[in-house]
């Protein structure tokens, strides 16, 4: 969110610039000319602008950005956009990009490696931002590996650090064509306001205490989802109480300082169709589920009978919507009036269950609210009195078995409009909390009307609470596992007024999600496996190895990540792991999350994938098998596309001194393996039932990710 805060900041300056083309917005004239802003540009990046078009604004941004923004494009083709920001005081580059589309490289494997390009991110970043640059570190991007593996650039990011400490909203972004090292894009953030001296705040001891005492944790039943259909399971854990807000370092206030805005799913539309053809058992199912729903007229009836709907409103739209993780199928109506001289609109969307009429949401917004402000507005108790009434006629035994809870999220609820009270009660369960599950009910202020109300309640089982960890120990474990201490971070005195942002120095827990097992205190992710720690495990056993080299490359391109601290990499490659290994190379492939099981389960996904992509067959799925070279040449030609050509064996000459040992299944591959350079042929013999090891397939793979990707 601290990144979404910065990116924020920065897209609102660029809306600025470019909204104004050739527009001044104060009398005062720049330092730098724009002829002088235009030399900077083109000296700094070498440009060559003959034949682009070009276009100019400056304006003078109320956070002190004072900018030349210059762009240069081919307006007849196309084919290449560059942009500079300028400092229009001090002549500094704020910002560059270029773009041109990209031509995809004969090899995956990038010409440069990430320790080269950064050494030239630096000497980039050095020569343009200077004093500034001085002030930094490189920054790691945890999911750089992920990432790399998809994308033609290597990104760099080296924050500002103050007093030793991260100003995380601070920083020089540098990107770089990975095989060609051209800076793409350049961007610096940089606060100029001083910052709070690190002197002034108190000590991590006291700052853990604040935390207990005003953020804190709490036993709660939370859900995690681990399992196929993804339905909710219902654990014991420590989760956080008051939300994950920074504290103020100095002060010891907890910072609200984010927002973000709501918004309610909206499902597709349902459509009706009649059977032409046998009706399958899963088709069957349906049916008989769709024969235990109300129909469209009983779900209005149950509407009407908690709110009183104007007469003017008019049923516009109905859906049925089907029902997912074990939750019935919810009939969703919508109303809407709009006034004969079009200035007053009103919408009204209801949920109600398709199976046991309960009233589960709704959702009202109107045109003219600022017309109410004139009225007598209501305090907040008598706000609370109209939201408990309209609970307990709603969902009384849901009501009951809640309590009231304020809303402490960091970042806020902005909704559609903000003249009203928002109530959320959240369900107790054998006397714990279970801060997912909740009664939302929003007030208007002026006019007493139910504007917005929401149902989250989950028809799970809870386990006793009969082997939880202390909460000092869970404390415990919470500081030793999660990062938690100072940084300097942008706050925000008025939600609507990003132009009054203040830098703090603040205490801040590193995640935003805590969710702790209350039974073994291990920390979980959401679908219940463990968390991994953050800290990058490496191989211990590959140095000297022929395939070091190699190994680094895959692990560099996030195609292999380290889940432990050997490879083995003369051990013998098993079926399971090559199949891993080729579906994350798949450029074009963003796999689901892979459950961490302790069985075989945990390839089903890459397995799925490949015989998606054809690059093995059902039949010939056999996860322990031991592979051999016959066996990694036909993975890597399918994943090539050439197997439709390899199957043609008739068509190849195998001309190997020990062609006779290929199966003849394999001789297409084996051919087309050897020609591109992704087997070795060694004193022409292929070997092509020789086993194969963990090192050997690395190479393999780095040797299939050099050839062209296409025919």
């Amino acid at each position: 969110m601290k990144k979404l805060i910065a990116l924020f900041t920065i897209l609102t300056l660029l809306i600025g610039i470019f909204q104004m083309p050739g527009g001044v917005l104060a009398d005062e004239k720049p330092q730098i000319t724009l002829k002088q802003a235009i030399d900077i540009a083109k000296t700094t990046f070498d440009l060559k602008t003959e034949g682009l078009e070009f276009n100019s604004s400056y304006v003078e941004n109320q956070n002190g950005f004072n900018v030349w923004s210059l762009s240069w494009n081919n307006a007849k083709t196309h084919n290449e956009n560059i942009n500079v920001s300028i400092d229009s005081a001090k002549g500094e580059v704020i910002s560059y990009s270029w773009y041109s589309p990209y031509e995809q490289p004969k090899s995956r494997i990038p010409k440069y490696s990430k320790a080269e390009a950064l050494q030239a991110a630096e000497t980039f970043a050095a020569k343009l931002a200077g004093e500034k640059f001085k002030l930094t570190k490189f920054k790691e991007n945890p999911n750089q590996e992920y990432y790399s593996k998809y994308s033609d650039v290597y990104t760099f990011e080296f924050v500002r650090i103050h007093d030793g400490i991260e100003v995380t909203q601070n920083n020089i972004t540098v990107q770089l064509d990975r095989n060609t090292l051209k800076v793409r894009n350049f961007n610096t953030m940089w606060e100029t306001q001083t910052l709070p001296s690190k002197a002034q705040a108190f000590g991590l001891d006291k700052a853990k205490e604040l935390f207990k005492n005003k953020l804190g944790l709490e036993l709660s039943y939370s859900f995690i989802y681990d399992n196929p259909n993804n339905e909710p399971k219902a654990i014991l854990a420590y989760t956080l109480k008051n939300g994950n807000n920074p504290i103020d370092a100095i002060s010891g206030d907890i910072l609200t300082n984010m927002y973000r805005i709501y918004a309610g799913d909206k499902g597709g539309m349902a459509m009706e169709t009649t059977a032409v053809a046998p009706i399958t058992p899963q088709e069957q199912s349906v049916i008989d589920d769709n024969s235990k729903y109300i129909t469209k007229e009983a779900a209005e009836q149950v509407f009407k009978q908690y709110m009183k709907l104007d007469e003017n409103m008019k049923l516009e739209r109905s859906n049925l919507y089907p029902g997912y993780q074990k939750v019935n199928a919810t009939w969703n109506l919508e109303y809407k009036y709009i006034s004969a001289d079009g200035k007053f609109v009103k919408n009204m969307s209801a949920q109600i269950d398709a199976v046991t009429k309960e009233f589960k949401a709704l959702y009202t917004y109107y045109s003219n609210q600022d017309n109410e402000k004139g009225k007598t507005a209501l305090t907040k108790e008598q706000a609370k009195k109209l939201a408990e009434e309209f609970l307990m006629n709603v969902q009384p035994g849901k009501f009951k078995n809640s309590q009231l809870r304020e809303s402490t999220d960091m970042f806020g609820i902005m909704p559609a409009y903000q003249n009203g009270f928002r109530f959320n009660y959240i369900r107790v369960e054998n006397g714990i909390p279970c801060p997912s599950n909740a009664l939302t009910v929003t007030i208007n202020e002026y006019t007493g009307e139910i504007t917005s109300y929401n149902t989250a309640w989950s028809n799970v089982s809870f386990p006793a609470p009969n082997k939880a960890i202390t909460l000092e120990k869970a404390y415990e474990t919470l500081f030793n596992n999660v990062k938690f201490g100072m940084e300097y971070i942008y706050h925000f005195p008025n939600i609507n007024d990003y132009e009054k942002r203040e830098t703090k120095l603040a205490y801040s827990l590193e995640n935003i999600n805590i969710l702790m097992d209350a039974n073994s205190g291990q920390m979980l992710n959401y679908d219940g496996t463990p968390v991994k720690s953050s800290n990058k495990l490496a191989y211990t056993d590959i140095k000297g190895n022929k395939a070091e080299e190699a190994i680094k490359t895959l692990i560099e391109m996030g195609i292999m990540v380290p889940e432990s601290t050997t490879f083995a990499p003369e051990s013998n490659m098993l079926q399971k792991d090559l199949v891993k290994i080729i579906v994350n190379s798949l450029q074009d492939y963003y796999p689901v999350p892979v459950p961490a099981a302790k069985s075989e389960s945990q390839y089903d996904n890459y397995y799925s994938e490949a015989i998606r992509r054809k690059i093995i067959n059902e039949n010939e799925k056999n996860p322990d098998a031991v592979m051999t070279n016959q066996d990694i040449a036909r993975m890597t030609v399918r994943a090539l596309n050439y197997g439709v050509l390899a199957e043609k064996g008739n068509m190849f000459a195998a001309n190997f001194k020990d062609a006779s040992k290929i199966a003849p299944a394999y001789k297409g591959y084996m051919v087309i393996a050897a020609e591109l350079g992704i087997l070795p042929v060694v004193n022409s013999n292929i070997n092509p039932t020789k086993t194969l090891t963990r090192g050997d397939a690395a190479q393999i793979i780095v040797n299939y990710l050099k050839c062209e990707t296409s025919l």
